[in-house]
């Protein structure tokens, strides 16, 4: 009887959905942004924050700082 029951409702999906690409940006930014707004608000680690501030000032990182 279940079975029945899912076949139904498995008839009733459309086939294929249709967005626009203005609404699929939009999807997908939001996703992402949900997925990594906890990572980006982060502070990062002093040792990454050097590497960074190194990077920018044009200096190359030392030998071994991976």
């Amino acid at each position: 009887m279940q079975q029945s029951n899912s076949n139904q409702w498995a008839k009733q999906i459309p086939d294929s959905l249709n967005f626009s690409q203005e609404q699929v940006t939009f999807i997908l930014g939001h996703s992402l942004r949900s997925l990594y707004d906890d990572i980006f608000a982060a502070e990062l680690p002093d040792r990454l924050k050097a590497l960074v501030e190194q990077l920018e000032h044009g200096h190359s990182p030392p030998p071994g700082a991976r």
